[in-house]
């Protein structure tokens, strides 16, 4: 066999790298061509809750269920079959109204907006009757719970019996327990001795510390993760800035944490929201003489402010109890009117709406509030833009099941998990309530 000189060349001299030196100039031939980003013609339904299937038709796709990386409004979806051109997928939980995006070998494709429909429901924790009982969530009772209500991050709840002055504690798996408190009045220590007057609000660090609106002592307590109790700041009633020591309030009400500890307190009876710094030095951030009125830090009026609660980006959201309204305070220190007017009910946009007594107030991450307004017996939304709507709720009286058609009785505080549930203390129906939202 007659062999080329420059064969034989290469395969004197290539050895392993034969195929490379010699094939090099044919190599892009062997290369296969870039794979086509992903395209998304349509997705059908366009709308749906949670586990409803969807087919989104396009190009691009891999047939390998697995390489392809779906998400509804960033929520992501599970796929159950594919193809090159069609996919078919779950709607994820509380994925949201926002587009649908199909991710390829790290090519993304975004498609139409797919329109979320919540599922909601109401359902009770935990009480009974009117009553102070340990135990399981289906026999435990509770007095009072006209007070705040709070969920650390391993979904314990924790909330303030006004009456009794009591901090009861209610476990992610069923368990109610007293935690701290015995009898009205004014003492630290441990859990055997220490004594509340008639507490409201109530909060959770991310260390596990939970602090305590002292309504009735005009203090605000600290709570360890042992159940050690005592005095953060305050003494007798009165209004003082300054160091934890010297500082005064007068019925504090509402209290929540932000992210690096501060805390913010409104002080019902002094008509001003103040805040407490982890340096131990209390001040003023709005209000001045009780009334109504929006603008800068020193002006700003308030009547009775009773809840309270900070967004990531500092704001503060305020349910002025009295004034039937719903206040922001930016973190420049300016007052403003989210939503309502005068006392009455009335779903809308901003001043439109109207509130009858609102007291407890909570923000998730995407800065809707929810509102616990107490004398319409329901519980309101607030989207970021002001408009208002009814979560749920309606005339005075028990009812689980369907929002439209569920009741409560005074719901008074309001705190919201994790995973979007929120949790109510339904003062007149002596229970805690839960509305999952999916």
């Amino acid at each position: 066999m007659k062999t080329s000189n420059k064969a034989l060349f290469c395969l004197l001299v290539g050895g392993a790298g034969y195929f490379y030196s010699c094939t090099k100039g044919n190599s892009s031939a062997s290369t296969p061509p870039p794979a086509p980003a992903p395209v998304i013609n349509s997705v059908s339904p366009d709308s749906g809750q949670l586990g409803t299937t969807v087919t989104i038709s396009g190009s691009g796709f891999s047939a390998n269920a697995t390489d392809n990386v779906v998400k509804f409004n960033d929520s992501n979806a599970v796929v159950s079959s594919a193809t090159a051109t069609q996919l078919t997928v779950k709607v994820p939980v509380s994925a949201g109204t926002g587009p649908v995006s199909v991710t390829v070998g790290g090519k993304t494709a975004t498609g139409p907006v797919f329109n979320y429909t919540y599922i909601v429901t109401v359902s009770t924790v935990a009480g009974t009757t009117n009553g102070q009982v340990d135990g399981d969530t289906a026999t435990a009772q509770f007095n009072a719970l006209e007070g705040g209500i709070c969920v650390d991050s391993r979904g314990n709840l924790y909330v303030t019996e006004f009456d009794f002055s009591r901090i009861r504690k209610i476990t992610a798996t069923g368990v109610v327990s007293t935690l701290d408190g015995s009898k009205p009045g004014f003492a630290d220590g441990n859990p055997a001795v220490a004594e509340f007057s008639g507490p409201l609000g109530i909060c959770v660090d991310s260390q596990g510390n939970l602090y305590v609106a002292d309504f009735g002592n005009n203090r605000i307590r600290k709570i360890t993760p042992t159940g050690m109790v005592n005095t953060l700041t305050g003494s007798s009633q009165g209004f003082a800035d300054g160091s934890t020591a010297t500082a005064l309030f007068y019925g504090p009400a509402g209290i929540c944490v932000d992210g690096q500890g501060n805390l913010y307190v409104a002080d019902e009876y002094n008509h001003k929201i103040r805040k407490i710094t982890t340096a131990g030095m209390v001040s003023t951030v709005a209000g001045s003489t009780q009334g109504f009125a929006d603008g800068s830090a020193t002006t700003a009026q308030f009547n009775e402010p009773s809840g309270i609660c900070v967004d990531g980006q500092g704001n503060l959201y305020v349910a002025d109890t009295y004034n039937h309204r719903i206040r922001k305070i930016t973190p420049a220190g300016m007052v403003s009117t989210l939503a309502g007017s005068s006392f009455g009910f009335a779903d809308g946009n901003g001043t439109a709406a109207r509130f009858n007594l609102p007291v407890g107030i909570c923000v998730d991450s995407q800065g809707n509030l929810y509102i616990a307004d107490s004398f319409n017996n329901r519980i309101r939304k607030i989207t970021p833009s002001g408009i208002v709507s009814t979560l749920a709720g309606s005339n005075p009286g028990f009812a689980d099941g369907n929002p439209a058609t569920a009741q409560f009785n005074w719901p008074a505080g309001i705190c919201i998990d994790s995973q979007g549930g929120l949790y109510i203390t339904d003062y007149l129906n002596y229970k805690v309530r839960k509305i999952g939202i999916q």
